[in-house]
């Protein structure tokens, strides 16, 4: 008699249990999105004497995240739980630098952290604004990075490049896709000035 009190105690148990969870509810409508810059044209075959290394990107604080970003009246800040970078800002913005970079006829080769190839040149680069920008009238997209070229020969480490690129696109409309698509604008500008400033500054030695 016992067993049968205890069984039927732990099939109640279990029918409450499955009566709490949603059976067949609609799952999480979450959208994935990605930042893939376009670089316009064919790589350049040509190549610089220079070996530069690109560490991986430093992100703010307030936008290291995968879930977009939205500043809004009032100085509020939103993370979007339901629309969301693929990866994380850091890693995602550092592939497409890197990948930029490479195709360009700026260096001879671009390697990363921990290769056994010795670098003339490092950048660094910090992401110091990812959001879209809801507080106004006009929603517009806002991504800021700031550069620096290191000549890590040198005993102090010598800054020989430093700069901030700073883009607002507008929007349409406040909707989670065309942000994406602002921001990738964005990078893809602060990407080709970089390129072209770099292409000018004073980096050999």
């Amino acid at each position: 008699m016992k067993k049968h009190t205890i069984l039927f105690c732990i099939l109640s148990i279990v029918l409450v249990a499955s009566a709490c969870v949603k059976l067949g509810g609609k799952p999480l409508d979450k959208h994935y999105y990605q930042i893939s810059t376009d670089r316009p044209g064919e790589p350049d075959t040509t190549t610089g004497d220079l070996v530069l290394k690109v560490r991986r990107l430093s992100v703010s604080d307030l936008y290291n995240t995968r879930e977009l970003i939205y500043r809004e009246t009032g100085g509020r800040i939103d993370s979007d739980f339901y629309n969301m970078f693929f990866v994380t800002p850091g890693n995602m913005l550092t592939t497409e630098l890197r990948t930029w970079l490479r195709d360009s006829s700026l260096f001879r080769y671009i390697i990363e952290p921990g290769s056994m190839v010795i670098p003339d040149l490092t950048l660094e680069g910090v992401v110091n604004a990812l959001y879209g920008d809801y507080s106004n009238d006009v929603p517009v997209a806002v991504v800021e990075m700031q550069f620096f070229v290191v000549d890590e020969s040198t005993a102090e480490n010598s800054i020989i490049f430093s700069n901030t690129y700073t883009q607002r696109i507008p929007l349409k409309q406040a909707a989670p896709q065309q942000l994406v698509q602002a921001m990738t604008s964005g990078v893809q500008t602060i990407f080709a000035n970089l390129e072209k400033d770099l292409a000018t500054a004073p980096l050999k030695r």
